[in-house]
């Protein structure tokens, strides 16, 4: 687009605008689909169409992608002037012009964004937004027109104030490669889940918007009372929501990544959690520190098989642990075999093993989630007897008889009474 917007701000927003251009031009003209008050004026090439071809063109541009559909096409005498995402010849003429924004139902930020007909196919389908940031990925033929992707965006969404390129996560500490290249320049925010604050500094520490569902589930089965180790917090989304929806007896948070604990314990004091222990240091390290617990998180895909000896090691009479993985449905019989494996080792029996799908990751791979429940060899029956049988009664040391219906219950009592009429009446 060959013109800069400029919009005049209503007198409530004057705050927003600055300089000497304060009383003018408000900074942040942002919306597409403003009030007609807030509409702003664009310099824009076009074509200049007779009037009896203008629908027929128009339709031609809007198929190139190359129509300025958010821009008041003008009509003039005999013409029509239709405003163009650059200089092109088609055989009509073409000039620079100043167009009116108009109301436009934009389902997209595709809808608006200047790039060459050919190259909208690779434009991004999907992006992540943590906090006020979007964060994407862009396919190397999209890289000389990525700022006017992340303009388009920031113009589509009013809430989106900085879009940052993500070129994978690296290192032992889970660290973004990160580049701003729209908005205002810098990688920090703070994003709201499930109604809890999180301050998150995108160049220094991972989070992952996309668990969000999954952080519920898994908060959704702590019970009361129980001690839960989370070596992978990050910033802290499981731990800080396990101990402020649940009733945890503690929850163990930590990270080996300084900064992700800094932000993790910043996060436990903006959202006033009293049940949350930070700890800085390596998995296996803190988990041989804070054992024995009840339940452990080990949200780390690619190599938390890895530390399933420590986490089963931490584990106490019995617990439960969440192992995520990566997988090709094919491979999810061998990775539950291989969990069977490592819990032998550990002479722990498993009592119950779920796999849950957690979300698509690429189109033949999957991120699932293993809940793996396990008890001591220790902690089990009797070669011969029940589980229910091998328990005794914590007064008398006599075996307990295990659970009764309701309707055994009553018909036992009955059965008592009876007995001690009879006996009054001998």
């Amino acid at each position: 687009m060959a013109g800069r917007l400029f919009s005049f701000p209503p007198r409530s927003h004057a705050r927003l605008c600055r300089g000497n251009l304060a009383r003018r031009f408000c900074l942040r003209p942002k919306i597409l689909n403003r009030e007609p008050w807030n509409r702003g004026v664009v310099r824009a090439w076009c074509i200049v169409v007779p009037r009896e071809l203008g629908e027929e063109v128009r339709h031609q541009l809007a198929a190139l992608g190359v129509l300025q559909k958010h821009l008041r096409i003008v009509q003039e005498r005999d013409c029509v002037l239709l405003p163009t995402t650059e200089r092109l010849d088609i055989g009509f003429p073409t000039e620079q012009r100043d167009f009116n924004e108009g109301f436009v139902a934009m389902r997209s930020y595709k809808d608006v964004v200047a790039v060459p007909g050919p190259l909208r196919r690779f434009l991004p389908s999907s992006f992540d937004v943590i906090g006020d940031i979007a964060v994407l990925k862009i396919p190397e033929e999209l890289q000389p027109h990525r700022e006017a992707i992340g303009l388009a965006i920031l113009r589509w969404n009013p809430k989106i104030r900085v879009a940052v390129q993500d070129r994978g996560v690296k290192g032992e500490r889970r660290v973004r490669s990160i580049e701003v290249f729209a908005g205002e320049r810098r990688t920090t925010t703070v994003h709201t889940e499930h109604g809890l604050r999180y301050r998150v500094d995108l160049a220094r520490a991972y989070f992952s918007p996309r668990l969000a569902s999954e952080r519920q589930r898994i908060a959704d089965l702590v019970l009361e009372g129980e001690v839960v180790a989370d070596p992978f917090a990050g910033v802290g989304p499981f731990a800080i929501l396990i101990a402020k929806r649940r009733r945890p007896k503690l929850v163990h948070a930590s990270d080996v990544n300084p900064a992700a604990v800094e932000l993790l314990r910043a996060n436990i004091g903006t959202n006033r959690v009293d049940r949350v222990a930070a700890h800085e240091g390596d998995a296996h390290r803190i988990l041989e520190k804070v054992a024995p617990v009840d339940r452990i998180i080990l949200d780390l895909p690619h190599t938390a098989f890895d530390h399933l000896p420590d986490a089963f090691a931490a584990i106490g009479a019995s617990g439960v642990v969440h192992v995520y993985r990566i997988l090709e449905r094919a491979d999810e019989r061998a990775a539950a075999d291989r969990i069977r494996a490592i819990a032998a080792q550990a002479d722990l029996e498993i009592r119950d093993l779920q796999l849950h799908t957690v979300r698509a990751y690429s189109p033949t791979q999957h991120h699932v989630a293993f809940d793996v429940t396990v008890v001591r060899a220790s902690h089990r029956a009797a070669p011969g007897r029940s589980p229910s049988a091998s328990r005794t009664s914590p007064t008398t040391g006599t075996p307990a008889r295990g659970r009764r219906s309701a309707r055994t219950a009553r018909r036992l009592a009955t059965r008592g009474r009876r007995s001690r009429h009879s006996g009054r009446r001998k």
